[in-house]
Parts: structure tokens; sequence; C-alpha cells
């Protein structure tokens, strides 16, 4: 696979994780960053598979004719091309989510742009691959038993061509007045091992480790939405401190013109007394008033 077709080259993956970062979401960067490396060893490992599979039909192809061989050959055949199907479909289910992986990408990117940090939460939505990866591992799985079932027969088949093969070159010996040979002390190897066991059993080891990816790609999911989660909760409590620090200033500002209440007071106070003092004046002068008439009238 070409370094320019896997995802952590992608650019509007480069361009998502420089947001993240910009954005102190240094863990979410990281855990996007770790989930697209899975998705391009997926891919790596489904290459390697279809060349394994490729190598064997071909060397199912040039194993000699004969009656029996003829027959081995067509099992074999059935069997690589059960397993090149699943290859195909694992191949096709990690291209669908390559692509969604891209469109996340670029929609939570053009949002950001639009309408800032916020928007970087919706890194969340990577979680929707989950269900995904989860049907390439039901067929990695599935894959893996119908593999070591072919294993198992075709081991079995070699054998039995290997020991029909030391019976036959016995046989002969025997009819030439020569000892037989002791196959026991030596391994041999039908070429059945060569075209088929082997290829089958590289296979089977990519598919495991397939599932080992698989796996750790989808733990990386439920990480990438925990730390989504705990930003979330860190930032609503710098907001709340924030708006506890706010109505203590408010309080100041509601509240500093009680100072002035003693003095207002007082001010109503020497205000009334004021107006006692003057309507005490005026009851002095009118009772003084009289006196100064009956002086005059005397």
């Amino acid at each position: 696979m070409e370094a320019e077709k896997t995802l952590t080259n992608e650019e509007i993956i480069r361009e998502l994780l420089d947001l993240l970062k910009k954005n102190t979401m240094k863990e979410q960067a990281n855990d996007v960053f770790e989930i697209c490396s899975y998705v391009d060893v997926l891919e790596k490992k489904i290459d390697s598979m279809t060349e394994e599979l490729t190598n064997m039909q071909n060397q199912i192809k040039e194993m000699q004719e004969d009656t029996l061989i003829n027959n081995a050959k067509k099992a074999l055949t059935e069997a690589q091309e059960r397993l090149n199907a699943r290859c195909e479909q694992i191949k096709s289910q990690v291209s669908e989510i390559k692509v969604q992986v891209k469109s996340t990408a670029k929609n939570i990117v053009d949002e950001t742009k639009a309408k800032g940090r916020a928007a970087l939460y919706r890194v969340t939505e990577f979680v929707g691959i989950k269900k995904r990866l989860l049907n390439v591992r039901t067929v990695v799985k599935d894959t893996i038993v119908s593999t070591d079932r072919d294993i198992a027969r075709t081991a079995l088949l070699a054998k039995g061509f290997r020991e029909a093969g030391q019976t036959v070159n016995n046989a002969f010996r025997t009819f030439a007045d020569k000892p037989e040979m002791d196959y026991s002390q030596k391994e041999q190897k039908h070429p059945l091992t060569k075209a088929a066991l082997a290829p089958m059993k590289a296979v089977r080891k990519l598919l495991v480790s397939m599932e080992l990816h698989l796996d750790a790609s989808i733990d990386k999911l439920d990480n990438l939405a925990m730390n989504v989660r705990f930003d979330k909760e860190k930032r609503m409590e710098q907001t709340k401190d924030k708006e506890q620090k706010a109505p203590d200033t408010e309080r100041e500002i509601i509240y500093s013109p009680m100072v002035a209440e003693p003095q207002e007071y007082k001010y109503n106070a020497d205000a009334f007394e004021a107006r006692k003092t003057s309507e005490a004046k005026q009851e002095t002068a009118g009772k003084e008033l009289p006196k100064v008439r009956e002086d005059k009238a005397r």
C-alpha cells in the first residue's frame, strides 16, 4: 500500500490533528491518530493476505498432474477461493471505514473553522465506526475458524499423500530386493505443504494479528469518548468557577449603597427636627400676638 493512501497521511486527518493539538486536546489527537494507524495496519495486512493467497493459487496450478493430485488441487482451489472471498469482504469493509473516517474528519474541521473549539468535541463521532469494526472482527474470527479447518484437512491430505508415496517407494525397493527406507527418522514434506499449507498458515497468522488490532482500535474509540467527556467536564468546572466569582462582585455593587443608609436616616431626622422647630416658633409667635393687642387696648 502506497504511503499517500494511508489515513495518517491524508491531508484532512493531519488538519484535524493540528486543530486538536492547537486547542489543548492533545490526548484526543493521539487517540484519533492511533485509530487511523490501526486502520492503515489492517489495510497492510489485507494486502499481505492477498499476496499469500495469490502465491497459493500459483503453487496449486504448478503441482504435477495425476488423478490423485488433480482431486487434491480441486479441493485446495476451493479452499483458496473461500479465503480469497473472505479477504475481499474484509477489504471492502475496511475501505468503508476509511471513507467514514475521512468524511467525519472533514465535517469536524469545517465546523471548527466556522464555530470554534466546541465543534472539536464532535471527534466522538468517530465512535460511529465501532459497529463497522465489530462487523470486521466477526468476519475475521469466522475466517480464522474456517482456516483452521482447512489447515487441518490440508495437513491430513498432505500426510496421506506423503505416506502413500513412502509406501509406493518401499514397494519398489522391495521389488528390487532393496531394504525399505525408514521414513520415521526423516521428515519429508509433500508439495502440498509448500503449495497450500504454508500460505494457509501465513494467512491465519495475519488474521489473528488483525483481530488483535481490531480489539485495540475498538478500545481506542472508547478511550477517545472518555477523554472528550473529561475535557468537557473540565471546561464546565472552569466555567462554573468563573460564574461563582462573578456574583461576589455583583454583591459589592448591589449592597455598597447601604453604607449611605445611616446618612440618609440622619438627613431625614434633621429635616424632621427643623420642621418641628419651625412649628414651635410659629406657635410662640401666635401666643405673643394677643399680649400686644391687650396692651394696645389699655
